[in-house]
């Protein structure tokens, strides 16, 4: 938003938008809603949790939407390359990404600054297609019914199908039909396939935020190090660290760190952190490995290939 205001030179207020229950769940699982004030006009921003989707598609979407409560909907993408950009403007959708280009057709705003390649997000797995992946990770068996798995993960038939076709795309998965069932096996086994999917892992945390102890509810996991310290010989972290669903309820908090005694960490997730845990405590091995992966502390290192490897040699 500071880009927005700097560039603009307008005041800007945002807000949670308090009628995304009324959505379809496709459509809250697949953006996050910001209610906001350019100045004095509203708007609503809606940032996708995955790849932004097809240009028919997306005029779906802010018709169904505007249905909820009309106002004119921008789509803030944290990168955009010409194609889309020349599409979204061919077609007068708003949409704005962060110190690369502005286009507020209704303010009458069209600003360009640079373009950035974007490295093609369907080469990083969506929060189901991960889910789907450890779920056969942790399954242990050499074939599974993906459909089975919709109820389990809270997700649509529509979404397990993308799940199946990113895994398929990225060479992890086979596909094979069974019937009018759709099953899949991994490429080879399951050791090596979680080291043929590392680079396209999606770590599943969005953001971090510090919230004091008595604003924490108690059936929030432990995750991060906290977590790790719990599977590991790692000791405990001088600040507690707990995962939030970004689809559940907010928590106040803020985002630096100012008494670790009265503080702690929460992370906000991109996939509920309890979906694939066999505990309601912690947070499930695999999505805890993703969420580490890339901290450069050699002890941290260390345990997180110890855990995957206790992790993968069970099965």
């Amino acid at each position: 938003m500071n880009y927005i205001a700097d560039t603009l030179g307008i005041s800007i207020q945002s807000e949670p938008w308090d009628m995304a229950s009324k959505l379809p769940f496709y459509l809250t699982d697949r953006y996050e809603f910001k209610k906001v004030l350019l100045g004095d006009v509203p708007c609503l921003f809606l940032h996708p949790t995955a790849e932004l989707d097809t240009l028919p598609n997306l005029k779906k979407h802010i018709l169904n939407v505007q249905k909820v409560e009309f106002m004119p909907i921008v789509f803030n993408v944290d990168v955009i390359n010409a194609r889309r950009r020349k599409s979204l403007i061919d077609a007068r959708i708003p949409f704005v990404s962060p110190n690369i280009q502005l286009y507020l057709p209704f303010l009458g705003v069209a600003l360009q600054e640079k373009y950035v390649s974007a490295t093609p997000p369907s080469n990083i797995l969506m929060p189901s297609s991960q889910l789907l992946f450890f779920h056969y990770l942790y399954n242990g068996e050499n074939e599974l019914f993906p459909g089975d798995t919709a109820t389990k993960f809270n997700l649509s038939a529509m979404q397990i199908s993308r799940a199946v076709r990113q895994l398929e795309e990225l060479d992890l998965m086979t596909v094979r039909k069974d019937g009018v069932r759709l099953a899949i096996s991994g490429t080879t086994g399951h050791r090596d396939l979680f080291l043929s999917a590392m680079p396209h892992l999606l770590n599943p945390v969005r953001r971090k935020i510090y919230v004091d102890y008595e604003n924490i509810p108690n059936d929030l996991p432990q995750s991060g190090l906290s977590a790790l310290s719990r599977f590991t010989m790692l000791n405990n972290p001088s600040t507690k660290t707990f995962a939030l669903f970004s689809k559940s309820a907010k928590l106040p908090g803020a985002d630096t760190l100012v008494d670790s005694a009265m503080q702690a960490e929460v992370e906000i997730w991109k996939y509920n952190p309890l979906a694939l845990s066999s505990s309601k405590d912690v947070v499930d091995k695999l999505s805890l490995v993703t969420s580490l992966i890339s901290l450069k502390d050699e002890r941290v290192e260390i345990e997180l290939e110890n855990l995957l490897a206790g992790v993968l040699e069970e099965k």
